[in-house]
């Protein structure tokens, strides 16, 4: 069994605010999400015979492909003489109806700490991950959160002249962190904000950056 869907048109009711803008794949992706939370699905290339080559994407919830995301493929589109593409999903029944249902949990009484890291990493280390590694990272369950927020490719000097040709670049991190019990010490926080680079060390080859 399997369930699928299709979006096409606006993204938005008409407003002043904003041209209009048709339905994308992020649009169809997010949907996706949604309906597999809180399970945390990865996207990679993929095909499906009902989807465009090339703008297709698999669904892999815990190394498993359940689906495929994308947009019609254009024979479908033209076979139903439709304007714009839309686009479309299809997942197998039973990985959605397994994601397991949502526990309360009560609201942190103390404060929640940010703190940012920078790490240069291969340019072929996806967003993926990245999140993947800071999230193995041993922090005690202090980590409640973590957003990439900036990616910069540095300048490399080579032969007393600055080029741009480096292969690696540096993504910043934003670690959020709190406790349970009592608010955080200097001392747990450095060790969760340790842990993490010392994972991205491991897995993924980083260097810290100052």
């Amino acid at each position: 069994m399997r369930v699928a869907g299709l979006v096409g048109g606006s993204a938005d009711m008409q407003q002043w605010g904003r041209k209009e803008q048709g339905v994308d794949f992020f649009d169809a992706k997010g949907d996706v999400e949604a309906l597999l939370s809180p399970l945390k699905a990865v996207f990679a290339p993929g095909n499906h015979p009902a989807m465009h080559p090339g703008r297709c994407a698999q669904v892999v919830v815990a190394g498993n492909v359940i689906g495929h995301v994308g947009e019609l493929h254009p024979k479908w589109r033209q076979s139903y003489e439709l304007a714009v593409a839309p686009m479309v999903f299809e997942l197998a029944l039973d990985a959605v109806l397994a994601r397991p249902v949502p526990e309360f949990k009560p609201v942190a009484k103390f404060q929640a700490v940010q703190r940012d890291i920078a790490v240069v990493v291969s340019d072929a280390v996806t967003h993926a991950a990245l999140m993947a590694a800071v999230w193995a990272a041993p922090t005690a369950g202090l980590l409640r959160d973590a957003q990439l927020f900036d990616v910069y490719r540095p300048k490399v000097a080579k032969d007393a002249e600055v080029t741009e040709g480096s292969t690696d670049r540096s993504l910043a991190v934003r670690l959020t962190l709190n406790g349970d019990d009592a608010t955080l010490t200097e001392d747990q926080i450095e060790s969760s904000v340790k842990a993490v680079v010392e994972q991205l060390q491991m897995a993924l080859g980083a260097r810290q950056r100052a």
